[in-house]
């Protein structure tokens, strides 16, 4: 490691001391399904962006960590390319290891592609969030008429993950944890009555962490943490134990919270991140119903990644990829050091 100072505005003085002191952050190695990883135990600055790329303003490149329900997750942050995984016959990349020892994996294609590579085989499909955008309940991955947190109706897109699953997975349901689940938090901002229910404006707590740069980890309503009827937590409303990526789970991958409305957005680019796709993609994270900046209609809207890499909120019928996220068993061993020439694989 190298440092190079600027002293070319320094104003030398005979009777004042100067004194630099640097300081560096210690990696810490943890034990985990993968093997001994090197963590940065420090917390990133989530306002800026993290790649290699020039356009970003951090070149963080690693593994951290935060807490979330079940004890320290180790999130992958940057441009790495150490997190590829080929299971099932497809390819993904690892979001982060949960608290329970669990590996959150994000769908990336048929084949391996580079980090901020531009392709259509990246993703799943193609979809809506959900067929309308007239009512708060359209922002739900499950919903119900007249709830703010209902879960009687499976939306557009949770239905197509549910087909991924089917038609992709069902021959590996012995890999994959069924306990973890996934946040569609729909809290609120707003505290008058009636809220996340009907037309009545509102903004979801995810709104907030954007803007404020806060990611989280946790999920603050049961009913919006989306598990299968085993798990032994969350609404237990799924059908299969999938779901997509969190847009918390977007800035810690290195893409920079900050002021964002529709066409308004004041954040950085992420173009060489590792979940850039050159494509605009779904999370599964709502935002709420709002009038979105340069737009005079009432919308329901969802938090989406751009193709460069910027977050955003879009209305729930536009269409937009989807890339599905499931989570693998903690008790499973692997080979592969998690490069693309050597990709994370299941032992034999």
């Amino acid at each position: 490691m190298s440092f190079v100072g600027d002293y070319s505005n320094y104003q030398s003085s005979d009777d004042v001391a100067t004194r630099c002191n640097l300081y560096f952050v210690k990696n810490k190695t943890v034990s985990t399904a993968l093997g001994e990883l090197s963590v940065y135990p420090y917390t990133p600055d989530f306002t800026k962006s993290a790649c290699d790329d020039e356009a970003c303003e951090s070149h963080e490149k690693g593994i951290y960590q935060m807490s979330d329900d079940d004890g320290t997750s180790y999130y992958y942050r940057g441009s790495v390319e150490n997190n590829y995984v080929e299971f099932a016959g497809l390819w993904w990349r690892i979001v982060r290891i949960n608290g329970d020892g669990t590996i959150r994996l994000i769908y990336d294609g048929t084949t391996s592609h580079a980090n901020g590579e531009s392709s259509t085989d990246r993703y799943y499909n193609t979809t809506k969030f959900n067929e309308e955008h007239t009512d708060n309940m359209y922002t739900g991955y499950m919903y119900t008429n007249g709830e703010a947190h209902g879960l009687g109706t499976s939306s557009i897109i949770k239905q197509m993950n549910d087909t991924f699953y089917e038609s992709r997975l069902t021959d590996y349901t012995e890999y994959i944890d069924t306990n973890n689940g996934f946040c569609g938090d729909r809290s609120t901002l707003n505290l008058q009555s009636g809220v996340g229910t009907g037309t009545i404006t509102t903004y979801n707590k995810g709104y907030l962490r954007i803007t404020t740069s806060s990611p989280t980890l946790t999920c603050e309503e049961s009913n919006d943490y989306f598990t299968v009827n085993s798990s032994s937590k969350g609404n237990k409303a799924l059908t299969y134990p999938i779901g997509l990526i969190t847009v918390d789970e977007v800035m810690l991958a290195g893409h920079s919270g900050g002021a964002f409305d529709g066409s308004y957005n004041y954040q950085k680019s992420s173009p060489n991140s590792y979940l850039t796709i050159g494509q605009k993609f779904w999370t599964m994270t709502p935002l709420g119903g709002y009038n979105s900046f340069n737009f005079t209609s009432w919308d329901t809207l969802i938090a989406s990644v751009e193709e460069n890499g910027l977050i955003n909120d879009y209305s729930t019928t536009v269409i937009y990829a989807i890339r599905p996220v499931i989570n693998l068993k903690a008790n499973l061993t692997f080979t592969g050091n998690g490069t693309i020439s050597s990709p994370y694989k299941l032992s034999e």
